[in-house]
């Protein structure tokens, strides 16, 4: 996309360093925003501000696949984190939904959510991306709006799951907030016992309750950094999105780049495949081995040990490079084919995808010790409103710096 909408004198080899500012505007947008989000859920409740931030969420891909150019979309993305506080939030209901009992398997549920995506969103991309292009003999290349926005009909689609999610949470998702919970249930107490009939006693057997208001968050953004507890989560969280999220940026350009560029050159289906063998290790390895790990373990030992992964996702696509270089046309055993396609790299490439899944399994751990960190329930949408705007500082700061 970034080659579409560049002009095309654009320097190949400069690709990524537009691409990571592209990543950077929506952290830098998500990080002025999050907190705010996360104060307002403590307030208003938790279901209210993520229905809105759906509908950004849906705006913003809509516009995202209508830009002409490289401004529109950076304003798209700008949009995009500015629009919409979901992880705060959600982050903040699980987190009031869950008790020590059963979170060692319900937040590595978290993960699998974005593992789907993970699965699911490379192959919608690369099938949908550019459809006149891919499928010339169809009906579709004949469409002269898919000429014009190649690069809508991927959005169009990640929109539509946005929509669809938006009437989930409209009809199913329970307020989780308890001070909003609770007025709710005064509210009903009241108006139950206003109704009164022949059979109805004199005097009542339970005293009439007051509607219990709603407890609002009296710490302020510095008192709760201020915590020692809270504020060592938050450097260790910024530290591993720095690092995981600078290799998201990175991997893309490395499997994308050509090998003279330190690359690996691979089509659009080969990259596909190798996200998507990722969401599965992931999805496997967050529902069988992740909350065995925890429990057996410790969550302190185990974020430490995944943590540490990241040390060889770096070191292997160097190595991958070399070998690559290595192949050259008639040579039996290759490690790419010259379309693209993993031959014997798969040695090393499921290896890494191996340890790049291991090494996001430390988020939901993280979670776990934020919440714990928390000094009340009542500050959970703060406190995980200050966390993904930490999340989104390291985000602004990795990709464009890597790439």
């Amino acid at each position: 996309m970034m080659e579409h909408v560049l002009p095309p004198s654009t320097p190949r080899s400069t690709i990524g360093r537009y691409s990571g500012l592209v990543e950077s505007v929506f952290s830098i947008a998500s990080f002025s925003c999050m907190y705010q989000y996360g104060r307002l859920s403590d307030s208003r409740g938790r279901k209210p501000v993520i229905l809105c931030g759906l509908i950004g969420i849906a705006a913003s891909l809509v516009m995202l696949g209508l830009s002409r150019s490289y401004w529109m979309v950076l304003l798209a993305r700008t949009l995009s984190g500015c629009l919409c506080g979901n992880a705060s939030v959600l982050r903040a209901a699980l987190g009031e939904i869950t008790t020590q009992d059963n979170e060692s398997w319900i937040y590595p549920l978290w993960s699998i959510g974005w593992d789907l995506s993970i699965l699911c969103g490379p192959l919608i991309g690369a099938a949908l991306a550019q459809p006149a292009e891919q499928y010339p003999e169809s009906w579709i290349a004949k469409v002269a709006f898919f000429k014009e926005f190649p690069f809508f009909l991927p959005c169009a689609v990640a929109a539509g799951f946005a929509g669809l999610a938006f009437v989930l949470m409209f009809f199913m998702f329970e307020e989780t907030l308890p001070a909003t919970v609770n007025h709710q249930e005064g509210l009903d107490v009241e108006q139950d016992e206003t109704v009164q009939s022949e059979t109805s006693p004199l005097l009542s057997p339970k005293p009439k309750q007051a509607p219990v208001e709603p407890v609002k968050a009296t710490m302020s953004a510095r008192q709760l950094v201020g915590i020692p507890a809270v504020r060592n989560v938050l450097v260790s969280n910024f530290l591993l999105c720095f690092i995981a999220l600078s290799f998201d940026a990175v991997f893309v350009l490395f499997t994308y780049s050509p090998v003279p560029l330190n690359g690996l050159a691979l089509s659009h289906t080969a990259m596909a495949l190798c996200f998507s063998l990722r969401g599965v290790l992931s999805i496997f390895l967050s529902l069988f081995i992740l909350p065995v790990a925890q429990r057996k373990l410790g969550t302190s030992s185990l974020y430490r040990a995944f943590a540490g992964t990241w040390i060889a996702c770096f070191a292997l696509p160097p190595v991958m490079n070399t070998l690559a270089r290595r192949d050259t046309h008639g040579t039996k055993y290759r490690w790419i084919s010259e379309d693209g396609k993993l031959l014997r790299m798969w040695w090393l490439m499921g290896p890494l995808m191996v340890l790049y899944t291991m090494g996001d399994l430390a988020f939901p751990l993280n979670m776990l010790a934020l919440n714990v960190a928390a000094p009340d329930q009542s500050v959970l949408g703060a406190i995980n409103g200050i966390s993904s705007s930490v999340a989104a500082l390291a985000r602004a700061m990795g990709p464009v710096t890597i790439g």
